[in-house]
Protein backbone atom coordinates (compact mmCIF):
# COMPACT_ATOMS: atom_id res chain seq x y z
CA UNK A 1 0.00 0.00 0.00
CA UNK A 2 3.01 2.30 0.68
CA UNK A 3 4.09 1.62 -2.43
CA UNK A 4 0.96 2.71 -4.08
CA UNK A 5 0.34 5.89 -2.23
CA UNK A 6 4.31 6.73 -3.43
CA UNK A 7 3.50 6.51 -6.99
CA UNK A 8 0.03 8.27 -6.69
CA UNK A 9 2.30 10.86 -5.09
CA UNK A 10 5.03 10.82 -7.39
CA UNK A 11 2.34 11.01 -10.26
CA UNK A 12 0.33 13.92 -9.31
CA UNK A 13 3.81 15.80 -8.54
CA UNK A 14 4.24 15.12 -11.78
CA UNK A 15 1.45 16.36 -13.41
CA UNK A 16 1.16 19.96 -11.25
CA UNK A 17 5.25 20.21 -12.69
CA UNK A 18 3.64 20.00 -16.06
CA UNK A 19 0.98 22.44 -15.70
CA UNK A 20 3.40 25.10 -14.17
CA UNK A 21 5.68 24.73 -17.39
CA UNK A 22 2.55 25.14 -19.50
CA UNK A 23 1.92 28.00 -17.41
CA UNK A 24 5.59 29.63 -16.95
CA UNK A 25 4.80 32.75 -18.74
CA UNK A 26 1.69 33.83 -17.33
CA UNK A 27 2.10 37.49 -15.82
CA UNK A 28 2.72 38.62 -12.13
CA UNK A 29 -0.80 39.86 -10.70
CA UNK A 30 -0.51 43.78 -9.95
CA UNK A 31 -1.93 45.23 -7.33
CA UNK A 32 -3.98 48.02 -6.71
CA UNK A 33 -3.11 50.98 -9.41
CA UNK A 34 -3.79 53.58 -6.71
CA UNK A 35 -0.59 52.52 -5.45
CA UNK A 36 1.20 52.83 -8.50
CA UNK A 37 3.86 55.77 -8.20
CA UNK A 38 4.62 57.55 -11.20
CA UNK A 39 7.89 58.75 -12.55
CA UNK A 40 9.26 62.30 -12.10
CA UNK A 41 11.40 64.57 -14.67
CA UNK A 42 14.17 65.41 -12.28
CA UNK A 43 15.12 68.50 -14.80
CA UNK A 44 14.32 72.16 -13.59
CA UNK A 45 10.87 72.98 -14.28
CA UNK A 46 11.64 75.76 -16.50
CA UNK A 47 14.51 76.99 -18.34
CA UNK A 48 15.94 79.88 -20.24
CA UNK A 49 15.47 80.56 -24.15
CA UNK A 50 17.58 78.90 -26.42
CA UNK A 51 18.24 79.62 -29.84
CA UNK A 52 19.08 76.45 -31.64
CA UNK A 53 21.28 76.57 -34.26
CA UNK A 54 22.25 74.48 -37.22
CA UNK A 55 25.71 74.39 -36.66
CA UNK A 56 25.30 73.30 -32.86
CA UNK A 57 23.21 70.23 -34.11
CA UNK A 58 25.35 67.40 -32.97
CA UNK A 59 25.47 69.03 -29.33
CA UNK A 60 23.63 68.37 -27.02
CA UNK A 61 20.57 70.52 -25.73
CA UNK A 62 19.91 68.58 -22.52
CA UNK A 63 19.94 65.64 -20.99
CA UNK A 64 16.54 64.51 -19.21
CA UNK A 65 16.46 62.64 -16.27
CA UNK A 66 13.92 60.83 -14.41
CA UNK A 67 12.69 58.80 -10.95
CA UNK A 68 11.72 55.22 -11.62
CA UNK A 69 7.77 54.19 -11.59
CA UNK A 70 6.64 51.98 -9.21
CA UNK A 71 4.16 49.04 -10.07
CA UNK A 72 5.18 47.19 -6.48
CA UNK A 73 6.67 44.75 -8.56
CA UNK A 74 10.24 44.28 -9.64
CA UNK A 75 8.58 44.68 -13.25
CA UNK A 76 11.11 45.43 -16.69
CA UNK A 77 9.65 49.14 -17.42
CA UNK A 78 9.95 51.21 -20.81
CA UNK A 79 10.03 54.82 -20.71
CA UNK A 80 9.15 57.42 -23.24
CA UNK A 81 10.26 60.73 -23.43
CA UNK A 82 7.86 63.34 -25.30
CA UNK A 83 7.28 66.42 -26.50
CA UNK A 84 3.84 68.70 -27.31
CA UNK A 85 2.65 72.25 -27.63
CA UNK A 86 0.06 71.56 -24.74
CA UNK A 87 -0.61 69.99 -21.13
CA UNK A 88 -3.06 67.57 -23.00
CA UNK A 89 -0.51 65.65 -24.91
CA UNK A 90 -3.07 65.38 -28.10
CA UNK A 91 -0.69 64.70 -30.58
CA UNK A 92 3.05 64.40 -29.00
CA UNK A 93 6.31 63.72 -30.99
CA UNK A 94 9.02 60.75 -29.20
CA UNK A 95 12.46 62.32 -27.96
CA UNK A 96 13.80 58.85 -27.06
CA UNK A 97 12.72 55.51 -25.33
CA UNK A 98 13.92 52.05 -23.50
CA UNK A 99 14.28 50.65 -20.09
CA UNK A 100 17.11 53.46 -18.96
CA UNK A 101 16.04 56.49 -16.56
CA UNK A 102 18.11 59.33 -18.66
CA UNK A 103 18.14 60.85 -22.27
CA UNK A 104 20.26 62.91 -23.99
CA UNK A 105 18.35 65.03 -26.40
CA UNK A 106 20.66 66.83 -29.01
CA UNK A 107 20.03 69.80 -30.81
CA UNK A 108 18.93 68.37 -33.92
CA UNK A 109 16.95 65.98 -32.20
CA UNK A 110 15.04 68.84 -30.61
CA UNK A 111 14.32 70.89 -33.43
CA UNK A 112 13.38 68.01 -35.23
CA UNK A 113 10.80 67.81 -33.00
CA UNK A 114 9.47 70.77 -32.45
CA UNK A 115 9.39 71.27 -36.47
CA UNK A 116 7.34 67.73 -36.50
CA UNK A 117 5.24 69.59 -34.10
CA UNK A 118 4.17 72.10 -36.77
CA UNK A 119 5.82 74.88 -35.06
CA UNK A 120 7.76 77.38 -37.44
CA UNK A 121 10.95 77.56 -38.19
CA UNK A 122 13.10 80.86 -36.83
CA UNK A 123 10.25 81.40 -34.70
CA UNK A 124 10.47 81.15 -30.86
CA UNK A 125 7.89 78.96 -29.14
CA UNK A 126 7.35 77.17 -25.86
CA UNK A 127 6.60 73.37 -24.95
CA UNK A 128 5.83 70.95 -22.61
CA UNK A 129 8.27 67.87 -22.17
CA UNK A 130 7.18 64.46 -19.78
CA UNK A 131 7.99 60.89 -19.01
CA UNK A 132 5.67 58.11 -19.90
CA UNK A 133 6.21 54.53 -18.10
CA UNK A 134 4.98 51.34 -19.59
CA UNK A 135 5.00 47.30 -18.36
CA UNK A 136 4.27 45.63 -21.21
CA UNK A 137 1.19 43.23 -21.79
CA UNK A 138 0.24 44.14 -18.32
CA UNK A 139 -3.10 45.82 -19.06
CA UNK A 140 -2.87 48.71 -16.96
CA UNK A 141 -2.49 52.54 -17.98
CA UNK A 142 0.46 54.25 -19.03
CA UNK A 143 1.76 56.23 -16.03
CA UNK A 144 3.08 59.88 -16.61
CA UNK A 145 5.24 62.25 -14.70
CA UNK A 146 4.09 66.13 -14.47
CA UNK A 147 5.39 68.07 -17.20
CA UNK A 148 7.96 70.86 -17.81
CA UNK A 149 8.26 73.53 -20.06
CA UNK A 150 11.28 74.29 -22.77
CA UNK A 151 11.70 77.43 -24.77
CA UNK A 152 13.40 77.45 -27.81
CA UNK A 153 13.86 78.72 -31.24
CA UNK A 154 13.49 76.47 -33.70
CA UNK A 155 15.88 76.60 -37.34
CA UNK A 156 15.25 75.22 -40.82
CA UNK A 157 17.87 74.57 -43.22
CA UNK A 158 15.27 74.26 -46.03
CA UNK A 159 11.91 74.99 -46.92
CA UNK A 160 12.20 74.20 -50.72
CA UNK A 161 13.27 70.79 -52.09
CA UNK A 162 16.03 71.30 -55.17
CA UNK A 163 14.59 74.75 -55.90
CA UNK A 164 12.46 77.55 -54.08
CA UNK A 165 10.78 78.75 -57.20
CA UNK A 166 10.30 76.86 -60.67
CA UNK A 167 8.47 79.53 -63.63
CA UNK A 168 7.83 79.18 -67.17
CA UNK A 169 9.31 81.54 -69.68
CA UNK A 170 8.82 82.00 -73.26
CA UNK A 171 6.88 83.68 -76.93
CA UNK A 172 3.93 81.50 -75.36
CA UNK A 173 3.71 82.98 -71.87
CA UNK A 174 2.24 86.30 -70.41
CA UNK A 175 5.96 87.60 -69.76
CA UNK A 176 7.34 86.61 -73.22
CA UNK A 177 11.34 86.08 -72.34
CA UNK A 178 11.18 88.40 -70.21
CA UNK A 179 9.88 87.79 -66.90
CA UNK A 180 8.65 84.50 -65.41
CA UNK A 181 5.67 83.25 -64.74
CA UNK A 182 6.20 81.27 -61.41
CA UNK A 183 4.42 77.92 -61.19
CA UNK A 184 3.26 76.50 -57.63
CA UNK A 185 3.70 72.89 -56.10
CA UNK A 186 1.63 70.79 -57.13
CA UNK A 187 1.16 68.56 -53.86
CA UNK A 188 -0.81 70.92 -51.40
CA UNK A 189 0.79 68.62 -48.36
CA UNK A 190 4.16 69.94 -49.23
CA UNK A 191 5.35 66.16 -49.30
CA UNK A 192 6.68 66.72 -52.89
CA UNK A 193 9.05 69.42 -53.66
CA UNK A 194 9.98 68.83 -56.99
CA UNK A 195 6.42 68.26 -58.84
CA UNK A 196 5.14 72.12 -59.69
CA UNK A 197 1.94 73.21 -61.50
CA UNK A 198 0.58 76.50 -63.27
CA UNK A 199 -3.26 76.62 -64.94
CA UNK A 200 -2.20 79.74 -67.53
CA UNK A 201 -3.50 81.34 -70.76
CA UNK A 202 -0.99 80.76 -73.45
CA UNK A 203 -0.19 81.85 -76.94
CA UNK A 204 1.26 79.79 -80.07
CA UNK A 205 5.02 79.91 -79.52
CA UNK A 206 7.37 78.82 -77.27
CA UNK A 207 8.40 77.96 -73.72
CA UNK A 208 11.38 76.94 -71.24
CA UNK A 209 10.86 75.60 -67.16
CA UNK A 210 13.85 77.52 -65.42
CA UNK A 211 14.58 77.92 -61.50
CA UNK A 212 14.77 81.09 -59.82
CA UNK A 213 14.65 83.57 -62.44
CA UNK A 214 18.09 82.52 -63.56
CA UNK A 215 19.33 80.89 -66.63
CA UNK A 216 21.67 78.74 -65.10
CA UNK A 217 19.14 76.02 -64.48
CA UNK A 218 16.68 75.76 -67.85
CA UNK A 219 15.01 73.00 -69.59
CA UNK A 220 13.55 72.26 -72.50
CA UNK A 221 12.33 69.37 -75.15
CA UNK A 222 11.10 69.66 -78.60
CA UNK A 223 7.79 67.59 -77.99
CA UNK A 224 4.47 68.63 -77.09
CA UNK A 225 2.00 68.20 -75.05
CA UNK A 226 4.30 66.45 -73.40
CA UNK A 227 7.83 64.82 -73.01
CA UNK A 228 11.10 64.74 -70.53
CA UNK A 229 13.08 68.10 -70.64
CA UNK A 230 16.46 68.40 -70.47
CA UNK A 231 18.92 70.94 -69.13
CA UNK A 232 19.58 73.82 -71.72
CA UNK A 233 17.64 71.76 -74.12
CA UNK A 234 15.61 73.05 -77.11
CA UNK A 235 12.67 75.43 -76.92
CA UNK A 236 9.53 73.57 -76.25
CA UNK A 237 6.52 74.41 -79.07
CA UNK A 238 2.98 75.35 -78.29
CA UNK A 239 0.75 75.37 -81.20
CA UNK A 240 -2.31 77.41 -80.01
CA UNK A 241 -3.68 80.10 -78.09
CA UNK A 242 -5.59 78.83 -75.21
CA UNK A 243 -5.18 77.96 -71.26
CA UNK A 244 -3.45 74.77 -70.15
CA UNK A 245 -2.48 72.98 -67.21
CA UNK A 246 1.07 73.06 -67.27
CA UNK A 247 2.95 69.97 -64.72
CA UNK A 248 6.59 70.06 -64.37
CA UNK A 249 9.21 67.54 -62.15
CA UNK A 250 12.27 69.74 -61.68
CA UNK A 251 14.25 66.05 -61.06
CA UNK A 252 13.08 63.88 -64.14
CA UNK A 253 12.27 66.39 -66.39
CA UNK A 254 9.01 64.92 -67.32
CA UNK A 255 6.18 67.64 -68.34
CA UNK A 256 3.01 67.98 -69.78
CA UNK A 257 0.35 70.77 -71.24
CA UNK A 258 -2.93 70.39 -71.03
CA UNK A 259 -5.62 71.69 -72.56
CA UNK A 260 -8.38 73.61 -70.17
CA UNK A 261 -11.81 73.81 -71.59
CA UNK A 262 -13.33 76.58 -70.80
CA UNK A 263 -17.07 77.70 -70.18
CA UNK A 264 -18.54 81.11 -70.43
CA UNK A 265 -20.20 81.47 -67.34
CA UNK A 266 -23.26 84.40 -68.01
CA UNK A 267 -23.15 84.85 -63.77
CA UNK A 268 -20.62 84.11 -61.19
CA UNK A 269 -21.38 84.48 -56.98
CA UNK A 270 -20.35 84.00 -53.28
CA UNK A 271 -22.47 81.68 -51.29
CA UNK A 272 -22.10 80.57 -47.98
CA UNK A 273 -22.49 81.00 -44.15
CA UNK A 274 -20.48 83.68 -44.14
CA UNK A 275 -22.54 85.67 -46.55
CA UNK A 276 -25.73 87.69 -46.56
CA UNK A 277 -27.44 85.24 -48.64
CA UNK A 278 -26.12 82.20 -46.26
CA UNK A 279 -25.86 78.96 -48.14
CA UNK A 280 -29.27 80.23 -49.88
CA UNK A 281 -28.43 82.87 -52.58
CA UNK A 282 -25.41 84.05 -54.29
CA UNK A 283 -23.91 87.55 -53.85
CA UNK A 284 -22.36 88.34 -57.44
CA UNK A 285 -19.62 89.18 -58.63
CA UNK A 286 -18.93 91.38 -61.68
CA UNK A 287 -17.37 90.17 -64.94
CA UNK A 288 -13.94 92.39 -65.79
CA UNK A 289 -14.11 94.09 -69.32
CA UNK A 290 -10.70 92.55 -70.51
CA UNK A 291 -10.77 88.98 -69.27
CA UNK A 292 -14.00 87.15 -69.23
CA UNK A 293 -12.79 84.31 -66.67
CA UNK A 294 -12.16 87.00 -63.93
CA UNK A 295 -14.96 87.91 -61.39
CA UNK A 296 -14.47 90.76 -58.99
CA UNK A 297 -16.20 92.72 -55.74
CA UNK A 298 -16.72 94.20 -53.16
CA UNK A 299 -18.75 92.34 -50.29
CA UNK A 300 -19.20 92.06 -46.46
CA UNK A 301 -18.84 88.52 -44.77
CA UNK A 302 -19.13 87.34 -41.53
CA UNK A 303 -16.61 84.62 -40.10
CA UNK A 304 -17.79 81.67 -41.36
CA UNK A 305 -17.39 79.52 -44.70
CA UNK A 306 -17.70 80.53 -48.34
CA UNK A 307 -17.65 79.22 -51.80
CA UNK A 308 -17.58 80.57 -55.46
CA UNK A 309 -20.23 78.95 -58.10
CA UNK A 310 -21.25 79.77 -61.21
CA UNK A 311 -25.25 80.36 -62.99
CA UNK A 312 -26.35 80.48 -59.06
CA UNK A 313 -26.10 76.60 -59.12
CA UNK A 314 -23.97 73.90 -57.51
CA UNK A 315 -23.05 72.11 -61.40
CA UNK A 316 -19.65 74.96 -61.30
CA UNK A 317 -18.18 75.76 -58.29
CA UNK A 318 -14.93 76.08 -56.50
CA UNK A 319 -12.98 76.39 -53.28
CA UNK A 320 -10.08 75.16 -50.87
CA UNK A 321 -8.92 75.31 -47.41
CA UNK A 322 -6.96 78.42 -47.48
CA UNK A 323 -7.40 81.91 -47.05
CA UNK A 324 -7.08 84.60 -48.07
CA UNK A 325 -5.55 83.97 -50.87
CA UNK A 326 -5.86 80.12 -53.01
CA UNK A 327 -6.62 77.60 -55.71
CA UNK A 328 -10.45 76.21 -55.65
CA UNK A 329 -10.63 73.37 -57.12
CA UNK A 330 -14.30 72.20 -58.58
CA UNK A 331 -16.60 70.74 -55.65
CA UNK A 332 -13.42 71.38 -53.29
CA UNK A 333 -13.85 72.15 -49.59
CA UNK A 334 -15.47 75.22 -48.17
CA UNK A 335 -13.26 78.46 -47.73
CA UNK A 336 -12.89 79.51 -44.32
CA UNK A 337 -13.55 83.41 -44.15
CA UNK A 338 -12.87 86.02 -41.69
CA UNK A 339 -15.39 88.73 -40.94
CA UNK A 340 -14.62 92.17 -42.71
CA UNK A 341 -15.18 93.84 -46.05
CA UNK A 342 -13.26 92.45 -48.79
CA UNK A 343 -12.56 92.75 -52.23
CA UNK A 344 -12.90 89.87 -53.72
CA UNK A 345 -10.99 88.39 -56.85
CA UNK A 346 -11.89 85.09 -59.08
CA UNK A 347 -10.37 83.44 -61.95
CA UNK A 348 -13.32 81.25 -62.96
CA UNK A 349 -10.42 79.28 -65.34
CA UNK A 350 -7.78 79.08 -62.85
CA UNK A 351 -9.58 78.66 -59.89
CA UNK A 352 -7.37 81.18 -58.27
CA UNK A 353 -8.95 83.78 -55.71
CA UNK A 354 -7.86 86.25 -53.01
CA UNK A 355 -10.13 88.72 -50.56
CA UNK A 356 -8.40 91.31 -50.24
CA UNK A 357 -7.90 94.89 -48.38
CA UNK A 358 -10.48 97.27 -50.16
CA UNK A 359 -7.53 99.91 -50.67
CA UNK A 360 -5.32 97.58 -52.34
CA UNK A 361 -7.80 96.45 -55.48
CA UNK A 362 -5.99 98.70 -57.58
CA UNK A 363 -2.35 96.49 -58.38
CA UNK A 364 0.45 98.71 -58.00
CA UNK A 365 3.29 99.66 -60.58
CA UNK A 366 6.01 98.24 -57.94
CA UNK A 367 6.67 96.79 -54.65
CA UNK A 368 9.84 96.48 -53.42
CA UNK A 369 11.60 95.26 -49.74
CA UNK A 370 13.18 97.67 -47.74
CA UNK A 371 15.09 97.79 -44.69
CA UNK A 372 18.14 96.53 -42.77
CA UNK A 373 18.09 93.26 -43.92
CA UNK A 374 18.56 94.44 -47.73
CA UNK A 375 21.72 95.50 -48.92
CA UNK A 376 19.97 99.30 -49.77
CA UNK A 377 19.37 99.62 -46.08
CA UNK A 378 16.43 101.92 -45.35
CA UNK A 379 17.46 104.12 -48.16
CA UNK A 380 16.14 102.41 -50.74
CA UNK A 381 13.75 99.59 -52.11
CA UNK A 382 14.84 96.04 -53.91
CA UNK A 383 12.27 95.97 -56.39
CA UNK A 384 10.24 92.46 -56.69
CA UNK A 385 9.22 90.68 -59.92
CA UNK A 386 5.38 91.59 -60.64
CA UNK A 387 4.06 88.37 -61.93
CA UNK A 388 3.36 88.65 -65.62
CA UNK A 389 -0.36 87.12 -65.06
CA UNK A 390 -1.35 88.18 -61.95
CA UNK A 391 -0.70 91.54 -61.01
CA UNK A 392 -0.94 90.91 -57.50
CA UNK A 393 1.42 88.60 -56.54
CA UNK A 394 5.28 89.05 -56.66
CA UNK A 395 8.59 87.20 -56.12
CA UNK A 396 12.39 87.86 -55.83
CA UNK A 397 15.50 85.89 -54.99
CA UNK A 398 17.58 88.19 -52.64
CA UNK A 399 20.29 87.48 -49.87
CA UNK A 400 19.43 89.40 -46.90
CA UNK A 401 21.49 89.88 -43.68
CA UNK A 402 20.04 89.96 -39.95
CA UNK A 403 17.86 92.98 -39.19
CA UNK A 404 14.47 93.93 -40.45
CA UNK A 405 12.57 94.78 -43.38
CA UNK A 406 8.78 95.72 -44.62
CA UNK A 407 7.19 95.53 -48.10
CA UNK A 408 6.32 99.06 -49.67
CA UNK A 409 4.73 99.99 -53.11
CA UNK A 410 5.88 102.63 -55.48
CA UNK A 411 9.28 103.33 -53.61
CA UNK A 412 6.87 105.44 -51.04
CA UNK A 413 5.56 104.76 -47.55
CA UNK A 414 1.93 105.66 -47.99
CA UNK A 415 1.36 102.14 -48.63
CA UNK A 416 3.15 99.49 -46.66
CA UNK A 417 3.01 95.96 -45.12
CA UNK A 418 5.07 94.33 -41.90
CA UNK A 419 4.39 91.75 -39.78
CA UNK A 420 5.28 89.58 -36.45
CA UNK A 421 5.73 86.61 -38.46
CA UNK A 422 8.80 84.67 -40.35
CA UNK A 423 9.30 83.15 -42.17
CA UNK A 424 5.34 83.25 -43.54
CA UNK A 425 2.90 85.74 -42.11
CA UNK A 426 0.03 88.35 -43.57
CA UNK A 427 1.60 91.59 -43.64
CA UNK A 428 -0.82 94.88 -42.24
CA UNK A 429 -0.50 98.03 -43.63
CA UNK A 430 1.62 100.63 -41.86
CA UNK A 431 2.14 96.92 -39.35
CA UNK A 432 5.74 96.35 -37.99
CA UNK A 433 8.95 95.68 -39.24
CA UNK A 434 9.48 91.69 -39.88
CA UNK A 435 12.59 90.60 -38.24
CA UNK A 436 14.85 88.37 -40.43
CA UNK A 437 17.14 85.77 -40.55
CA UNK A 438 20.77 85.84 -42.60
CA UNK A 439 19.98 83.78 -45.68
CA UNK A 440 19.13 83.51 -49.28
CA UNK A 441 15.42 83.79 -49.77
CA UNK A 442 12.89 83.45 -52.50
CA UNK A 443 10.34 85.64 -51.49
CA UNK A 444 6.89 85.84 -52.31
CA UNK A 445 4.38 88.48 -52.00
CA UNK A 446 0.63 89.56 -52.51
CA UNK A 447 -0.42 93.07 -52.71
CA UNK A 448 -4.09 92.56 -52.44
CA UNK A 449 -4.22 90.60 -49.25
CA UNK A 450 -0.51 91.47 -47.33
CA UNK A 451 0.69 87.89 -47.64
CA UNK A 452 4.15 86.85 -47.81
CA UNK A 453 6.29 84.23 -47.05
CA UNK A 454 10.39 83.93 -47.53
CA UNK A 455 11.39 80.48 -48.50
CA UNK A 456 15.08 79.31 -48.19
Amino acid sequence: MKSIFKYIFIFTALILINAACENENVKPILGDSSTFVRPELTNAPTSEPKVLLPEEALELYEEFEWTKADYGLPLSTNYILAVDTSEAFTSPVVLGSGLMTSIQVTVEEFNSALLKLGLPGFVESSVKVRILSAVDGQGIDTLHSSSITRTATTYQNSTCGDFCTVGLIGSATPGDWNTDTDMRISDPERKDLNTWTLTVYLKAGEAKFRAEDDWADNWGAGDYPSGTATQDGPNIPVPADGYYTVVFNDQSGAYSFTEVATKDFTTVGIIGSATDGGWDADTDLTRDAFNPHIWTGEITLADGEAKFRAEDDWADNWGNESYPSGFGVGNGPNIPVKAGTYYAWFNDATGEYAFMSTDSRDPYNTIGIIGSATKNGWDSDQDLIKNPFNPYRYSLVVSLTEGEAKFRAEDDWADNWGGVDFPSGVGAKDGPNIALKEGKYTIHFHSGTGEYTFLK
